[in-house]
């Protein structure tokens, strides 16, 4: 017998079984069907219900980890009597996996692997939410629409692809005899890695042994078992990291919204403050440009140019290296804090504006530019990156503020390694609450002068 034939039972007693008897058995398989769908109908209209909320977990997901392709994927499979349908999932790849499957199958070892399983080990083509929906049996879930269509069965045989018809052989006929199931017993078989003939086999014998018994062991397994083993249940977490992904887009949205605000205000103030100090700096005699910008480190680690009133005399960098290798006691202070209290290289009008923090004003261009928010970590220098250490990467999470816990905490005392706990202190716990209060006290300390140099 070639491999894709199969040996019919022959049951003696149904061919001389009398027409009372069918029909009897008929009526029975009738209530049993009506039962079925019912019940069908039932379960998967609790499971609509629970996929709402779940297609938002999926949505926010995807947006977060910048997936922007649909969250659904539907693909053609064998339905009942060979019909073919629409099958819904979750979209577990990116948009290009079939020219990226089609490049891999290339390679023999991987077409081999692809060939005999379906599936892949490691597969690349998956997405990062995708292999968690993958991992907890949750991308399967949008099927309860195919049930509620009659396209599915909670139970029934594995659903085939159209392709896969020809390799099905003699198989084909009698597993096309029921609905394809969103689970079965090669769902609950335990080994994900099946050859192919081995699933034609698991669905043949599910199509000779099929009861309304056996489909309600099926069910049972899988809800108590499979899916346990696979955490199916443990989607509290990402429910939970989704709610505060959502919290948060709309606190950055409420907060730009109010930088936006903010810059606008500071830009009205900006044009009269700048006349004044470029007439101060002509009056001492400093003919040097009005504006200094300086790369920073900005959100994600990318680099821009801060803007600032120059405050410090022309050749500043240059003449802080030759400081720092001169004066040990001021390459100490220096190494501690990043800065000097009585630093040579301040202007006149510079250490006015420094005390006052006006030299500070012309981030509002930042701010309305996008690379800085009012409020936020201060914005580091691209030499400090080193020295951030592990800081580093919480640090970037946040867009860099003109004012933060640093500003309004005695800044010209802190040391760098408490600006950096500062900063990881107000990623962690950042509201827009705090941001407010950031800004009545970064006001306070302006007027007061604390902290300033």
């Amino acid at each position: 017998m070639e491999e894709n034939q199969i040996a019919i039972p022959f049951d003696i007693e149904k061919v001389h079984e009398n027409i009372l008897l069918r029909l009897s058995r008929k009526a029975r398989t009738l209530v049993a069907n009506f039962i079925r769908r019912i019940t069908e109908i039932i379960i998967s209209l609790f499971g609509i219900i629970g996929l709402i909320p779940l297609s938002m977990v999926v949505f926010f997901q995807n947006l977060k980890n910048k997936d922007n392709g649909p969250i659904f994927y539907t693909q053609e499979r064998i339905g009942k009597n060979g019909k073919l349908f629409k099958m819904y999932k979750f979209r577990t790849m990116v948009n290009n996996a079939d020219e990226i499957l089609e490049a891999m199958l290339k390679d023999k070892e991987i077409a081999k692997e692809y060939y005999t399983y379906r599936k892949l080990r490691n597969d690349p083509r998956l997405t990062k939410f995708g292999k968690v929906l993958r991992a907890k049996c949750l991308d399967e879930f949008p099927q309860f629409i195919n049930v509620l269509k009659g396209e599915m069965a909670i139970v029934g045989p594995r659903p085939y692809l159209p392709e896969e018809q020809e390799r099905m052989g003699d198989y084909y006929n009698y597993i096309v005899a029921h609905k394809p199931g969103i689970t079965g017993v090669y769902q609950i078989a335990g080994n994900r890695r099946l050859e192919f003939n081995e699933r034609l086999d698991l669905d043949l014998r599910y199509h000779y042994r099929r009861s309304m018994i056996l489909d309600t062991k099926i069910a049972l397994i899988t809800l108590l078992v499979t899916l346990r083993k696979k955490e199916t249940y443990q989607v509290g977490e990402m429910a939970w990291d989704t709610f505060e992904y959502v919290t948060r887009s709309i606190a950055r949205f409420i907060k730009r919204i109010v930088d936006i605000l903010g810059g606008i205000v500071g830009m009205i103030f900006l044009i009269p403050l700048s006349v004044g100090i470029w007439l101060g700096n002509r009056i001492c005699g400093d003919k040097g440009p009005l504006f200094y910008s300086q790369d920073r480190i900005g959100q994600n680690g990318k680099i821009f140019k801060m803007y600032k009133f120059r405050s410090m005399v022309v050749g500043a960098e240059e003449k802080l290296k030759e400081l720092l290798e001169k004066d040990e006691e001021a390459r100490e202070e220096y190494s501690t804090y990043k800065k000097l209290k009585n630093d040579p290289r301040i202007t006149k009008v510079g250490e006015f504006i420094r005390k006052t923090s006006l030299d500070e004003f012309p981030q509002f261009i930042n701010v309305l530019k996008g690379e800085l928010s009012l409020v936020g970590p201060r914005a580091y220098m691209v030499t400090e990156k080193p020295e951030m250490g592990d800081a580093y990467e919480t640090i970037i999470q946040c867009k860099p503020g003109i004012t933060g816990l640093w500003q309004v905490s005695g800044r010209s005392d802190v040391t760098f390694e408490n600006r950096l706990d500062m900063d990881i202190n107000y990623y962690e716990n950042y509201s827009l609450g705090m941001d407010i209060k950031i800004l009545f006290k970064t006001v306070s300390a302006v007027l007061n002068g604390d902290g300033a140099e």
